[in-house]
């Protein structure tokens, strides 16, 4: 059984390779370290961070556009309290930048 902190590393560097290679026009700053993604707009330096929460078990999210947000592993993905996983969220926000 992989444990809260394998699960979210697995989970946010995925994320942010994929969101790098959507990224095709370099629109977004993409940084992913130690269990912190961080998407910065070039544009208009509105920042994602997006973490591991290790106190709640979940991922934490904070837009510039729909503010904080909760996501818990439901034993597949990463879902928050509406059912929207983590990355169709992020994917949703980032089409008008992508």
């Amino acid at each position: 059984m992989l444990n809260f902190q394998n699960l979210c590393e697995d989970a946010l560097f995925k994320l942010s390779q994929r969101i790098e290679a959507q990224d095709k026009n370099s629109k977004l700053d993409v940084e992913y370290s130690d269990g912190i993604l961080e998407i910065i707009i070039v544009a208009t330096k509105q920042t994602y961070v997006i973490n591991r929460n290790s106190g709640n078990q979940k991922i934490w999210y904070s837009s510039p556009f729909t503010g904080a947000d909760y996501f818990a592993f439901d034993g597949k993905f990463w879902v928050n309290a509406k059912g929207e996983s983590v990355e169709e969220k992020l994917e949703l926000e980032m089409r008008k930048f992508l």
